[in-house]
């Protein structure tokens, strides 16, 4: 699990999981405890893994950010629920530092 945020703005956090196998992405939507319901979000390129939820361009909708550890760059996926409308580089982050763990 990648992280909780309300997908399908129903008022309910839902649970954001990714596989990293297969690079998937998946949303359960949840009413309160019980699952309610489930939808594949974008697959991610291969090198790059999900590692949080947020919504980064204020639409009211959550986004993906990603990481590429080998080249350092994050990047933004802006959705819309689960369907991937753009996205944008965000910064490159210095030697040393990582948005996940080693």
């Amino acid at each position: 699990m990648v992280g909780v945020a309300d997908f399908n703005r129903d008022g309910h956090r839902d649970y954001l999981l990714f596989n990293s196998s297969n690079h998937q992405t998946a949303i359960w939507y949840l009413s309160g405890r019980s699952q309610i319901g489930g939808a594949f979000g974008p697959t991610i390129p291969s090198g790059w893994s999900l590692v949080a939820t947020a919504d980064f361009n204020s639409d009211g909708r959550p986004d993906y950010l990603l990481y590429n550890p080998a080249s350092r760059q994050t990047a933004i996926w802006y959705l819309n629920n689960n369907v991937y409308v753009s996205a944008a580089y965000g910064p490159t982050l210095s030697v040393g530092w990582s948005l996940v763990e080693p």
